[in-house]
């Protein structure tokens, strides 16, 4: 495997560690949403911000390489049978894997977020159809409370 080959490999593999990462962190947010931690919460969102960030610089580079070794590679689907091109092979069907992973997970993660957003808007909503009973009630018993202290 020459050198441009090598590279590419090695970059898919990192491309595939951090989607996988990024799988991690978009389960361990929806668990945070889940039982209402923000503060874990806002800790993956800034951890899928920099993993983001990384995978779009990797892109970038994988992207340049990959007009480079293409022709080398025979990436355009056929079957190769020596190993350093099964390498890649296999290294490119565990990222469309990682990829779709990734998707699934996203949507979830996205679905979750739009129901606990109807949600706390639902309740918000019912505390200002409330309000004033909650008002009414708490300005009753502190009177109550008040004229009990001033027959003492």
């Amino acid at each position: 495997m020459n050198n441009e080959a090598s590279r590419y490999l090695e970059l898919l593999e990192q491309r595939i560690t951090l989607l996988d990462s990024l799988s991690e962190t978009l389960s361990a947010a929806r668990a945070a949403v889940v039982s209402f931690d923000i503060d874990a919460l806002e800790s993956r969102v800034t951890q899928q911000q920099l993993l983001c960030r990384e995978i779009q610089t990797l892109d970038e580079q994988v992207e340049r390489l990959q007009y480079q070794c293409a022709v080398h590679l025979r990436l355009r689907g056929g079957q190769t049978t020596d190993d350093p091109h099964a390498k890649v092979e296999d290294a490119l069907h565990r990222l469309h894997q990682a990829q779709a992973n990734v998707k699934q997970l996203n949507d979830v993660h996205q679905a979750v977020l739009s129901r606990s957003q109807r949600t706390v808007l639902a309740l918000l909503h019912s505390l200002r159809t409330f309000e004033g009973s909650y008002q009414e009630a708490a300005l009753l018993q502190a009177t109550k409370r008040a004229g009990m202290q001033e027959h003492a």
